[in-house]
């Protein structure tokens, strides 16, 4: 492809390139306007990707590929993008003065997502996802001033840091056994090579290590009590929508293409590791008083349920995860864009204080309610069909002992999301809250994300289509 058709294949990715320049600059001449700027990039970008629908194009040389799959969680990325910068605006302390040159920041962040979902060598592959990271690891110092914010970022740097070195010796080690940097041709190396070596288990097990901390597997981003406080909110919903959808399909990627067509014992790791990951996440997060940590400690869980599409790569597994990612960016929108609208209002986000908020905000409670059983996984809401999917894709792929384990899960969070539904519907109010006028974006964001988890389960017949297309141009 020439030097132009690759800038045209890259149009969706230099609107928001071109977005995040323009926002940079009006940051100091016109502060006011940067957060439409930065929806009217994504809009740009969204519209530039709907020209490159039913084809899969190949640029520069094979480093990226836009094919169905990408496509499919490019559009998943650019919705949660959208809304979570229509949220951020509601997410400002009393007195606090935005930081208008955040926009840009969210705006580059997943430009790298977008190009990591794409990538289909090593190098690219990396690249792509160091430029999601230093976004984040920016994003969580500037868009809040103060010691927590900088206590967040160190600590976030820290453990992104150690993400990327496990990545970087996982890719090494994939290329010394294979020789090869493209995926699909190491992928087609590695089925020569003996799966039963420590190389290849190692090489394994530090892929997976890496691209754990990016998937929310590990509690380890709240290992510091700054990363709790530290954060904004509208950060945290932009990192465990976008970031983690972005990781968790680059993780697909490469294991379809590396993995899958060897004898490499990937199924069995992947699924202990699932296991671990849901039961601890939903343990975790039961054991919280405080909303906004349950739901960060319930993305552990989440991403565990993810993980158990990747038991059963060569059949329904990828169809299986793109359901439930477009799932879980709607339900984490719906989910800490409640929070975010109803911390504001009285000023806490302990789950204690949720008492009266059906009759402070009728409204925000029933998009809680409809978030949490998503969450949950309960019908028949967007969270119940993506789960039922992966635990297909687990009995599938011969491991029913973990689709139990799932089931178990299910009932497991169930308990401690109705207990919260309780309080927000049955328990009296501690304290009276005076009714306050929410910002357009975060209502627009909550109501959307809500509609969207009500009547994804209408709306599976084309979904699961898409999400087959995508899973066909993977396995071609």
């Amino acid at each position: 492809m020439s030097t132009f058709g690759n800038l045209l294949a890259f149009s969706p990715e230099l609107w928001l390139f071109a977005g995040a320049l323009l926002v940079f600059l009006l940051a100091r001449f016109a502060p006011g306007t940067t957060s439409t700027i930065a929806l009217i990039a994504v809009a740009g970008a969204v519209l530039a990707l709907a020209t490159q629908f039913k084809q899969t194009i190949t640029i520069l040389d094979g480093a990226f590929t836009l094919d169905g799959f990408a496509i499919v969680v490019d559009v998943v990325l650019l919705a949660a993008a959208g809304l979570s910068l229509l949220a951020s605006r509601a997410d400002l302390l009393p007195g606090e003065s935005p930081a208008s040159a955040v926009p840009g920041f969210f705006l580059l962040a997943t430009l790298g997502a977008m190009m990591a979902v794409s990538a289909a060598e090593m190098i690219s592959l990396f690249l792509s996802l160091e430029l999601l990271a230093v976004n984040l690891y920016v994003l969580t110092a500037l868009a809040r001033r103060g010691a927590g914010a900088i206590s967040a970022s160190l600590g976030y740097l820290v453990v992104g840091t150690a993400s990327s070195g496990l990545l970087l010796y996982g890719l090494a080690l994939v290329f010394g056994l294979s020789g090869e940097t493209n995926l699909s041709a190491a992928g087609r190396a590695l089925a020569s090579v003996n799966p039963n070596q420590a190389a290849a288990l190692l090489a394994l097990s530090l892929l997976l290590g890496g691209l754990a901390f990016r998937m929310g597997l590990l509690p380890v981003r709240w290992w510091t009590r700054g990363f709790e406080v530290g954060i904004p909110l509208r950060v945290l919903i932009f990192v465990e929508s976008v970031g983690v959808v972005a990781a968790l399909a680059v993780f697909g990627r490469f294991a379809t293409a590396t993995f899958s067509g060897t004898g490499i014992a990937y199924p069995a790791v992947i699924a202990a590791v699932a296991a671990v990951a849901m039961t601890a996440g939903n343990l975790l997060a039961l054991t919280q008083t405080s909303l906004r940590r349950l739901l960060a400690y319930s993305s552990i869980a989440q991403a565990g349920f993810a993980l158990m599409a990747f038991t059963d790569l060569k059949r329904v597994g990828i169809s299986a995860l793109l359901v439930f990612l477009v799932a879980l960016a709607l339900t984490t929108l719906g989910a800490f864009g409640t929070v975010v609208a109803y911390a504001r209002s009285v000023h806490s986000d302990a789950i204690r204080d949720l008492a009266g908020m059906s009759r402070w905000s009728p409204a925000l409670a029933l998009a809680l309610a409809v978030a949490l059983l998503s969450l949950a996984g309960l019908p028949p809401v967007a969270g119940f069909f993506g789960k039922l999917l992966v635990l297909q894709a687990a009995v599938d792929g011969g491991y029913a002992w973990l689709a139990v384990i799932g089931v178990a899960n299910i009932v497991l969070a169930a308990f401690g999301y109705l207990r919260i539904i309780r309080t927000a519907f049955l328990d009296s109010p501690v304290f009276e809250v005076v009714p306050v006028r929410l910002d357009g974006g975060i209502r627009t964001t909550v109501g959307l994300a809500s509609i969207g988890i009500v009547f994804m389960g209408l709306l599976m017949g084309p979904l699961y289509a898409a999400a087959s297309y995508g899973r066909a141009a993977l396995l071609h």
